[in-house]
């Protein structure tokens, strides 16, 4: 198996000044350990996180906003981070979700490798599907450390991006779509 030095001076660089920060002995067990929690979304099944807090009778006239959710990702293009805060508008079908259960649920997805869009989308998704909703808007706003670091080198850049399912037109009766 290739130790991370070795990764790192075969694909990186062969400078001995950056190789001799994973020479270290506890340097594998380290790194292991960030990735492990950057990455623990893949141990949690999202559609368990949004639990009933009480049924709806009849039709819900309204729609349930939950905003600035603070994520934290790995960008499955780039292999580096980004983050953000997201939004979301929903309009309840069958139940309301705990008000808790967004956040995590944020973070079961954004705690994978990601795409910003493919982010919103699987947020959507889980809410249409497991938490029986009408209609749902999530947005993102987000920071991408290969727009910052590197590419375009500008650290003011920031990224919107919207996923609408279900039902849009309550969406805009609630002006919540756009």
């Amino acid at each position: 198996m290739t130790t991370i030095a070795e990764w790192i001076k075969s694909n990186v660089t062969d400078d001995d000044r950056a190789v001799r920060w994973f020479a270290e002995p506890e340097c594998e067990d380290r790194i292991v350990r960030a990735y492990r929690e950057l990455l623990e979304g893949y141990s949690i099944d999202p559609s368990t996180l949004l639990k009933t807090t009480r049924p709806v009778e009849g039709d819900h006239q309204g729609v349930v906003r939950v905003h600035e959710i603070n994520y934290f990702s790995i960008c499955a293009h780039h292999f580096l981070p980004f983050f953000g805060k997201v939004d979301i508008a929903y309009v309840p079908g069958t139940k309301i979700i705990g008000l808790g259960k967004f956040p995590r649920l944020v973070n079961a997805y954004a705690k994978r490798f990601q795409i910003q869009e493919d982010l919103v989308a699987d947020i959507a998704r889980e809410i249409m599907t497991s938490g029986g909703a009408r209609a749902v808007r999530v947005h993102s706003t987000g920071r991408h450390m290969c727009m910052c670091s590197r590419g375009p080198s500008d650290q003011t850049v920031g990224t919107d991006t919207t996923y609408v399912l279900g039902d849009q037109s309550l969406l805009d009766e609630y002006g919540m779509r756009s």
